[in-house]
């Protein structure tokens, strides 16, 4: 896989996880801070952004090192 697809791919699933956990947040009206975010969302979203920052970093480090 290509880096702009594995970039591409990284945002749109911290975006669906942002969508998934305001959705669930609306749907039960459960706050955003407690013990179900730090056992169920927060890896997830660590997860999701480790994956969009190294397609961030490769795609910015490949690009310096072409001339």
């Amino acid at each position: 896989m290509d880096r702009p697809s594995f970039l591409v791919i990284s945002f749109i699933g911290l975006i669906s996880m942002v969508a998934l956990h305001l959705g669930e947040v609306w749907l039960e009206g459960t706050a955003l801070i407690g013990v179900p975010f730090f056992i169920e969302w927060l890896p997830l979203y660590i997860a999701w952004t480790v994956m969009m920052l190294i397609g961030l970093f490769q795609r910015t480090s490949q690009s310096n090192n072409t001339h």
